[in-house]
């Protein structure tokens, strides 16, 4: 069981919350960057791998300066969205529209940032599935 506390978001209750974002860019799932409001615990356990990878490094692993760059990020690590691996991409409010993903499609470039000397075989592939934009893998 884990628990993850942010208190980056911390407001008094008497007053309306100044945001409509629930959550810390560098660890929000890609499905609430492009506006999905009906979200579950998989944004948790995306947020669990964005961790388990910032402890694993010391650095985030995904740290853009605003919604579309964090999608870039994401996609540069993890690839472009294909229909065959996350086939609910193309019905999120804001897909195609927030950023475009890049025409050249790229590979899962996970590996490369965790090797089998820095990380299991059995460790990444938790870190894998926790990082997976398909939420039905995650």
């Amino acid at each position: 069981n884990v628990k993850i506390c942010d208190l980056g978001l911390a407001v008094s209750m008497s007053e309306p919350a100044p945001y409509g974002q629930h959550g810390t860019r560098g660890y929000m799932a890609p499905e609430m960057l492009l506006g999905k409001t009906d979200y579950d615990a998989t944004v948790d356990m995306w947020s669990l791998g964005c961790v388990m990878a910032e402890l694993l490094s010391g650095k985030p692993l995904f740290d853009g300066d605003d919604d579309a760059q964090q999608l870039l990020a994401i996609f540069r690590v993890l690839g472009v969205p294909l229909f065959t691996t996350w086939p609910a991409y193309e019905s999120l409010p804001l897909a195609g529209k927030l950023v475009t993903p890049p025409h050249v499609i790229s590979r899962n470039k996970l590996h490369q940032h965790f090797p089998e000397d820095r990380l299991s075989k059995e460790g990444f592939e938790v870190l894998k599935g926790l990082l997976s934009c398909n939420i039905d893998k995650r």
